[in-house]
């Protein structure tokens, strides 16, 4: 059993990253921690919107340690894990990460993605997402929010979490380059 995490900046590429080691393991297994949440403002009945996302998250681990959304989301597992190569996306805290490589060691292997910020801006506005921001203001913003600007210590810290990483993937060229990298990545992941 192996287990990746992502992490990275907003609109870096997480979701190329996740999709391709979804395509490379057929035995593969995904998870996101974002899901995790999105079931509890549903309970709530609340707009599915980040700031939700970003609130309801940092309530969570400041009520149940920065490690909780890992921990839930470790208990979905299934039971035979053995040739299984588990992808968790949307981790966000350094108590996630710290958590990840207490309970599995060397079979976690932790992949951040980052992009230079105007190409990342560029990228946002090119996938029109709901609730994306439109301005590069109110990206800028959200970007510092997300990396752990006046964040507290169970917030969203993901410029820290980059620091943690095992790789880190500058994501500045075309799809086919970023595969490129990642298929090197994964011989890694592999091989160890």
């Amino acid at each position: 059993m192996k287990i990746i995490g992502i992490t990275g900046t907003l609109a870096s590429g997480k979701t190329s990253v996740k999709d391709f080691f979804l395509s490379r393991f057929s035995s593969s297994y995904f998870i996101s921690l974002s899901d995790i949440i999105k079931e509890e403002l549903l309970k709530e009945g609340k707009e599915l919107k980040r700031e939700n996302f970003i609130e309801k998250g940092n309530e969570l681990r400041k009520k149940y340690g920065s490690q909780i959304l890992v921990e839930v989301a470790t208990l979905t597992l299934p039971k035979n894990t053995n040739n299984l190569i588990i992808i968790i996306d949307g981790i966000r805290n350094p108590g996630e990460v710290e958590y990840l490589k207490k309970k599995f060691g060397k079979n976690f292997v932790l992949i951040a993605v980052d992009a230079p910020k105007e190409l990342r801006f560029k990228r946002l506005l090119e996938r029109k997402k709901e609730g994306d921001p439109q301005t590069f203001e109110e990206f800028n913003e959200i970007d510092e929010t997300d990396n752990g600007k006046n964040q507290p210590e169970y917030g969203q810290r993901v410029g820290e979490c980059l620091k943690l990483a095992d790789y880190l993937i500058i994501n500045d060229g075309s799809l086919d380059e970023l595969n490129k990298k990642l298929e090197n990545i994964s011989k890694l992941i592999l091989s160890s």
